[in-house]
């Protein structure tokens, strides 16, 4: 029975990785299930198409065996915003850590609203081998360079790109620092710190794809086999990967609709200190007592603890050791239940600092699924570990895990070189989110959205295919998925549906995305407008707005409330297109006319032209005196978006007070009217959209297609659940220094030297924009520079202005602050900055140039 505290359980409710054999948790699970392993051995024929040099691999004793993920030489560059030119000298966990960190807030429902929110990151890496390895960077790069280079840049970098507010900490601990990343992580969130938080680490083991020569005496195999826990156990094999998981108190999880994958009861850290051989060899007594430390702090019965991940790195030093602390910490807690140990090294090697986040989204999977899976390569338990009545083996084939009783719960070990012990307790969330209602009631908006052409048509497409095959979700879920848990791209699209066959319908249509563009809304009173209860029941203004009896202030006031909740979604409307007595409303909602004031305008409008048709033209004149006199005692003041006239033909920009005039003009229209001109076709129909839910979920979709971030909360009104959906399709680039002569990865020779871009020359005659375009495209790596390119779009920030500044000094002899060259943006701004200082030199040069005059010569008092 549990005795923790509800207020200090910490839910996981995200995961991502991309491990050996594995781009996402449900591959590495299928592999898992499987018994897969990705340490097989390389062949010559291999060795040489992942570009190992012959010297290298014919060497005596050399393994041909690495656990390596897939592309680590690919990175969607654009899509953070960085620059191609500092894309391709980043370290490549960084590169790794960022995309999985995407998929991770995606698969938690929260990149869409994790941007400014306090959202910390706890992570670490291993040392940037990478940039070791590359050539020296000219002078000007270096510093940008050596701070670029930094590991610790690792969190940093995450909570810019993404806009995390919370605290961004890295961690090392050598082999446990993904485990001590989330301890780190939790006791953040239980201390307020943040609400949210990401914890995980990356390693690349470098050279990537190769093989090893193990020395004697050394942990690594002689023969490539990891045996966890084995009689034959003789070493570890080295692997790359990383992995991430999003934790949240459970509580605000619960409430807030996100999914559970797992809870995380306990953690516990702590160190060696100097009771053992060596500095590098483990202790019995530490390990024993982190897991003591974290069981005590997940206040589970020790009881429910069914399964080990254990560190399990399978050499003859380690694992009998870690086998002694277990049996140790169970008999310390009087327990002799049977307990299953396994280690996931076997399968995908040993990923160093994200080897403890491997072994922690294996058993948050395990408690999850209800499912412990085999290890491989464990035939006999090594003849020095003795467990004799405490109940644990190592589990050789996959087995089911029924709760009996009591909610499944793992445990996880990592233990880093040095002495840094890291433990934790997660267990299963029995409570499963129920669907929100049943498809066929109301209808919902599904937003997507992507970077390029190419990963919007991906992420379509595997989209339908998910909700063709969505077996219990709810479109609801659906939507507040998308909604919530998806970051806004440039290229959108949104479909408003009933049912997830409908939307998969929708989806099949293959319809372009829609690029952001200007919001523009149109409207017209003379709409005969009559909301269905399907709109009002959701919106009570509209209802009562409608229930006025003149037709004209019915429509005005509806209209208005509808204005004013697109505002409250988050729509900033740039253009608001009207007609005769619309143009008095749109001017109200721009600011530019009081509302009261508007609504009398717009009354009268229509009575001018009830009675016009009607003959009377002396009560136009009344109306239209008081028309005037209204304006004049309240005029017009700037309006915040443009109002375009179709009674007038004319557009009064925003920011621009129209003139009293400009009114009596629109009410003067009305008198001589015909037909009223028909709304544009590239604005939307704002009267139109007033008829029933669904239109005005149309509405909405039409102006988040355009670029307007809504307010989704406000737009559902209805609780709903995150599901699994589709990640991100990444559009990835090559950013790798060198390129093998057969085309494949490889990696740069140390040896080379350094190659910098030459500074174009600096004529008398030159073309200063040319000049700077072609710097902006060495220092940035971007080929496609314009006059009008954006410096900050092309993924610029101040250490790669630094380098542009140290170029234009070169080139041109000029020192331009940095603050003025970040405010320039464009390659016209800096080049008429350039022109500037170089006008003012060779001013400064004439006037003091009498002072270079022989201070000898004569002059007359």
């Amino acid at each position: 029975m549990s005795v923790q505290n509800p207020d200090d359980a910490i839910a996981v409710i995200g995961m991502a990785c991309r491990l050996p054999g594995a781009r996402d948790v449900d591959r590495y699970w299928s592999n898992l299930l499987a018994g897969a392993h990705f340490l097989a051995p390389l062949d010559e024929s291999g060795l040489r198409s992942k570009g190992v040099p012959h010297d290298r691999y014919a060497r005596d004793g050399y393994v041909a065996v690495s656990g390596a993920v897939d592309a680590v030489e690919h990175f969607d560059s654009p899509f953070f915003g960085i620059a191609p030119a500092e894309a391709d000298t980043m370290d490549p966990q960084h590169r790794l850590f960022l995309e999985e960190a995407v998929h991770a807030l995606e698969d938690a429902g929260w990149a869409g609203r994790a941007a400014g929110q306090r959202v910390g990151v706890f992570c670490g890496s291993g040392e940037n081998q990478y940039g070791r390895l590359l050539p020296e960077p000219d002078e000007a790069a270096g510093s940008h360079r050596r701070m670029s280079d930094a590991p610790a840049m690792l969190p940093l970098r995450v909570s810019y790109h993404l806009d995390l507010r919370g605290p961004s900490v890295f961690v090392n601990t050598l082999c446990s620092t993904g485990l001590t990343a989330v301890h780190l992580a939790r006791q953040s969130l239980l201390a307020g710190d943040c609400d949210v938080a990401l914890a995980g680490a990356v390693s690349v083991q470098l050279p990537h794809e190769h093989g090893y020569a193990p020395q004697q005496s050394a942990v690594l195999s002689p023969d490539g086999t990891l045996r966890p826990f084995d009689r034959a156990a003789n070493g570890t094999v080295p692997g790359s990967g990383v992995g991430i998981v999003v934790l949240r108190p459970l509580a605000a999880a619960l409430r807030d609709g996100d999914r559970v994958h797992a809870v995380l009861h306990g953690t516990a850290v702590n160190n060696d200190g100097s009771d053992r051989q060596s500095f590098a060899a483990p202790s019995v007594a530490g390990q024993r007592d982190v897991i003591l430390a974290a069981v005590a702090d997940a206040g589970v019965d020790p009881r429910a603890i069914g399964y080990v991940e254990a560190h399990g790195t399978g050499t003859p030093l380690g694992d009998p050791v870690e086998l002694a602390a277990l049996r140790e910490a169970r008999e310390r807690l009087g327990v002799d239940t049977p307990c299953a140990i396994g280690a996931v090294k076997s399968s995908i090697g040993h990923l160093d600092t994200a080897a403890g986040m491997a072994g922690l989204i294996k058993a948050i999977l395990c408690v999850r699924e209800g499912v412990i899976p085999a290890t491989v390569n464990h035939r006999e338990l090594l003849p020095s570990a003795d467990v004799k009545g405490s109940g644990l083996y190592v589990n050789t084939r996959r087995r089911p895990w029924p709760e009996n009783g009591r909610p499944r719960c793992a445990a996880v070990s990592a233990l880093g070189v040095g002495g840094t012990n890291a433990h934790a307790v997660v267990g299963h969330h029995g409570a499963a989110a129920e669907p929100s209602g049943t498809d066929g009631a109301a209808p919902e908006v599904f937003p997507l959205s992507a970077r390029t052409e190419n990963a919007f048509h991906g992420l379509r497409e595997s989209l339908a295919h998910a909700v063709t095959a969505s077996g219990d979700r709810a479109a609801a879920d659906v939507a507040r998925t998308l909604q919530d848990g998806r970051m806004p791209r440039e290229l959108r699209r949104a479909w408003v549906a009933r049912s997830l066959p409908e939307l998969a319908a929708l989806l099949k249509e293959e319809e372009d995305p829609v690029p952001a563009g200007p919001l523009e809304v149109a409207l017209d009173l003379g709409s005969a407008v009559r909301p269905e209860p399907s709109l009002t029941d959701r919106l009570p203004a509209f209802g009562t707005a409608q229930d006025r009896p003149d037709a004209t202030e019915r429509a005005f006031l509806l209209g208005y409330a509808a204005l004013e909740e697109l505002a409250a979604l988050g729509v900033r409307v740039g253009t608001v297109t009207a007609h005769g007595a619309g143009e008095y409303l749109a001017a109200a909602y721009a600011g530019a006319l009081d509302r009261d004031v508007a609504l009398r305008c717009a009354v009268r409008h229509e009575a001018i032209r009830a009675v016009v048709h009607g003959g009377d033209l002396s009560a136009c004149e009344r109306h239209l005196a008081a028309i005037e006199d209204d304006l004049r005692s309240h005029p017009p003041a700037r309006p915040e978006s443009a109002l375009r006239s179709l009674s007038l033909g004319e557009t009064v920009p925003a920011g621009t007070a129209p003139s009293v005039d400009h009114f009596l003009d629109v009410a003067q229209a009305s008198v001589m009217d015909g037909e009223p001109a028909a709304l544009p076709g590239d604005a939307a129909d704002l009267m139109g959209a007033l008829a029933s839910w669904k239109n005005w979920l149309e509405l909405a979709a039409w102006c988040w297609e355009r670029g307007a971030n809504l307010d989704w909360a406000r737009l559902r009104g209805t609780s709903a659940h995150t599901v699994a959906l589709p990640l991100y399709p990444f559009d990835p680039r090559r950013h790798w220094a060198i390129t093998a002569p057969d085309g494949t990865p490889a990696l740069p020779d140390p040896k080379s030297e350094a190659k910098s871009e030459p500074v174009p020359a600096a004529g008398a005659q030159e073309d200063v924009v040319a000049v700077v375009m072609e710097t902006w495209r060495s220092v940035l790596g971007e080929p496609d520079v314009e006059p009008d390119s954006n410096f900050f779009a092309l993924g610029g920030h101040s250490l790669v202005a630094a380098q542009i500044v140290a170029r234009l000094r070169e080139g041109f002899g000029v020192g331009i602050p940095i603050g003025d060259l970040l405010d320039a943006e464009t390659p016209e701004g800096m080049a008429e900055l350039v022109r500037e200082q170089r006008a003012s030199a060779e001013l400064y040069s004439k006037l003091t140039a009498h002072h270079t005059a022989d201070p000898t010569g004569s002059f007359e008092l």
